[in-house]
């Protein structure tokens, strides 16, 4: 019997490979595995026939009627035909064949695409990093609620390609310079040789995890270019199973969300050992965000390499997917669930979001944010909202309703609030671990917990999703309603306590009393919480300020604010340092300024500080003008919002794009892309691209910039810093 961590599983054939870590290294397992497909029909002798086809046949081991709960909507189960695989991975060759069979309609197709590793952990209630005991199934020894399980030390390879470059930007066909392992660069005339001696230092260093920067995007397929070119394909074995490092079969997407562009390169994949490629990681800071990729991997049941590259979209539907596999529950190929009909009405009431009160811009002493915690994904939870659930036919007189459409909301538990459920309570678990003595293990809590909430912050989003498997709008907008209400009741109670709403903002509100105590702001919010049922927590602020638009002082923006809490931490947002498009010099520059300011007790005494502010800007203004900053530390970073081909305006970013492609480097719409200003005053040619930037900037630019991030902060306060 073999006991450990479940490292990986992954899918070969007819088999599915899972290792686990024990004392002794890694064991390798295979299990006679494949995933299936189901398929509904209205006939059941339309199944049967179905599984007598002959171009059915060819890809499947086995058939059979079973009983599952078709639709989501559905209260009882019914006869579906299910078709084990012979290959896991010729599922979509199959589905496509099913449906290409007869007209549209005669056949619905469910779980087709749900990835093989992940039916597996359904199928047998297991998760990644959790700890079994295996002999002739999986017997469990961990729970996945724990907040107290170890991961055993995993060794880590931090590999680099470093390639030859024959022109400005890197190409396949530059020859490599050397590769760098772990601090260590491997370095010779011939590259072949430097490829082996790679495959060499993994297979001695053996590695649990491979760890690059831009692997997915550039490395790893520059590197089986390179093994192609000189005939070695054969021998890049990067992974503990004998197989060679591919290339992959897709090129990256790019794809919309939340309003901007976005790309994804197709993921490079390991066999035996998780490649994580930091650029492509949504939660990656650094390696202590390791701790949340495990939990994410946990909780989603999810393999790492592929929770790493995850959107947060797509962990949310694994853990959905997995809690329709406990109920019977088929999961769609193609999303049905359509938006109940609403007159313009109807949607004028419904169709709102959530609550704003907007700020009246300026300085302001101790003000108290209570913020709701994580109260759209609590929503959801508490009033059980999913796609199913409301408007039900079911509980047409359920007391449960949406505030101001009146909609019924359905009595039994829903897939979305069942899914959350885990991820709320362990939230939690990890914020009272926090509060309490926590010593050496406060930053593995804290990743954990970041991650967590990075999934309960897009669960509504991707509850009104057109493409979420278990999403409907009339669910998203059932949130808002309550969220609306929930504020709404909440500036009542403050406001008739005798406290000003400054600003309030979905989930968060701003009181302000003169001469109020802790003690009073925290009774406001007790009562609150009593009455709306959802926890808040509480900060005070020794002084806070709200800023207007750049474009016009009288108007407020929102969610651009900063200021210092009691205990001198600062909180900002919307502002420079805050923004992942500030080049870190002026980040740096600001951050400095608001740490000098976040010492001061009130605004009188940050208005006296203010010459100390001018002294930072001053020292900052100097190492521009010597020349002494570095390319990458003034380089913007911005997410192309489409090809280059497509723009029309000459903007700064076009015009580091149109260079990149002169180069053969055409950026996809959603690629990030980061340049210098070299000569603003120029039509063109006024970046470049960091990887073509040499040692020269344009300083006065740079300066005005400078100028402005200390202005953004200390403009508030009386003192406007001249360029």
């Amino acid at each position: 019997m073999t006991t450990g961590l479940l490292f990986d599983s992954y899918p070969i054939g007819s088999t599915m490979v899972s290792w686990i870590k024990d004392g002794r290294g890694m064991t390798r397992i295979e299990d006679d595995w494949t995933p299936s497909i189901y398929v509904a029909s209205d006939d059941r002798k339309n199944l049967e026939r179905l599984a007598r086809n002959g171009k059915v046949l060819q890809y499947i081991s086995s058939d059979e009627i079973v009983e599952r709960v078709e639709r989501v909507t559905d209260a009882a189960r019914s006869n579906v035909l299910r078709l084990r695989l012979r290959d896991s991975h010729s599922i979509l060759d199959l589905a496509r064949t099913v449906e290409s069979l007869h007209g549209y309609g005669r056949y619905r197709l469910y779980n087709v695409d749900v990835p093989p590793a992940q039916s597996y952990f359904y199928e047998y209630d297991i998760f990644p990093f959790g700890r079994f005991a295996r002999k002739n199934g999986w017997v469990q020894e961990d729970d996945v609620e724990s907040t107290d399980y170890e991961i055993p030390a995993l060794r880590m390879a931090y590999v680099s390609v470093v390639p030859r470059k024959q022109s400005r930007l890197a190409r396949p066909s530059d020859r490599i310079d050397s590769i760098i392992i772990n601090g260590e660069i491997i370095r010779s005339g011939d590259e072949t040789e430097i490829m082996l001696q790679l495959v060499s230092d993994i297979r001695r260093q053996d590695p649990d995890l491979v760890i690059t920067s831009g692997g997915d995007s550039f490395d790893l397929p520059y590197l089986v270019h390179r093994a192609s070119e000189n005939g070695i394909s054969h021998r890049l074995v990067l992974g503990r199973e004998v197989v060679p490092l591919q290339r992959p079969r897709r090129k990256g997407t790019s794809y919309f969300s939340y309003g901007r562009m976005y790309f994804k390169p197709s993921a490079v994949m390991l066999f035996g050992r998780i490649h994580i490629d930091t650029s492509s990681c949504f939660i990656w800071g650094g390696p202590e965000d390791l701790h949340g990729l495990y939990e994410i991997a946990r909780v989603c049941r999810m393999p790492l390499q592929t929770a790493s590259r995850a959107s947060i979209g797509r962990c949310m539907s694994s853990l959905q997917f997995y809690n329709a596999e406990r109920r019977g529950l088929l999961v769609p190929w193609k999303p049905v669930m359509a938006e109940a009909f609403k007159p313009r009405s109807e949607l004028l009431v419904g169709d709102r979001g959530g609550l704003i009160f907007e700020p009246e811009a300026g300085a302001y002493e101790n003000v108290a944010e209570l913020d709701f915690a994580s109260l759209y994904g609590s929503i959801m939870e508490k009033k059980n909202i999913s796609a199913e659930t409301i408007l039900c036919p079911c509980c047409q007189d359920s007391e449960n309703r949406v505030p101001e459409l009146g909609y019924n909301i359905c009595r039994r538990k829903g897939i979305v609030p069942q899914s959350l459920g885990i991820l709320l309570k362990k939230r939690r678990m990890y914020t009272e671990l926090l509060a309490g003595p926590h010593g050496e293990r406060s930053s593995v809590y804290e990743a954990r917990k970041s991650a967590l909430k990075w999934i309960l912050v897009t669960s509504f989003g991707y509850l009104g999703f057109n493409n979420a498997k278990f999403g409907r709008i009339d669910a998203h907008m059932a949130v808002c309603a309550f969220a609306r209400r929930i504020l709404l009741q909440a500036v009542r109670i403050a406001e008739e306590r005798g406290f000003r709403v400054l600003h309030g903002i979905v989930d968060s509100l701003w009181l302000h009393r003169k001469g109020a105590t802790r003690d009073e702001y925290g009774h406001v919010r007790d009562e609150i919480v009593r009455a709306t049922g959802f926890e808040m927590s509480l900060e005070v602020y020794r002084w806070l300020v709200f800023l207007p638009s750049r474009e016009d002082v009288m108007v407020p923006v929102a969610n651009k604010y900063f200021g210092a809490f009691e205990d001198g931490r600062m909180k900002i947002r919307g502002i420079e340092a805050r923004r992942h498009d500030t080049p870190e010099f002026l980040r740096r520059c600001q951050l400095e300024v608001l740490g000098m300011m976040a010492r001061a007790g009130s605004i009188s005494e940050v208005r006296d500080v203010m010459p100390q502010a001018l002294s930072i800007y001053e020292k900052y203004k100097g190492d521009l003008e010597g020349g002494a900053v570095p390319a990458d530390e003034l380089a913007f970073t911005t997410r192309a919002s489409k090809d280059v081909c497509s723009y029309r305006v000459n903007s700064v970013q076009r015009d580091a794009m149109l260079q990149m492609h002169a180069e053969g480097d055409d950026v996809r719409a959603g690629q990030k892309v980061r340049y210098v200003i070299t000569d603003y005053s120029r039509r063109t040619r006024r970046t470049a691209p960091l990887q073509m930037a040499g040692a020269g900037y344009d300083v006065r630019r740079y300066v005005r910039m400078l100028a402005e991030c200390c202005n953004t902060v200390t403009r508030p306060f009386g003192t406007e810093i001249k360029a």
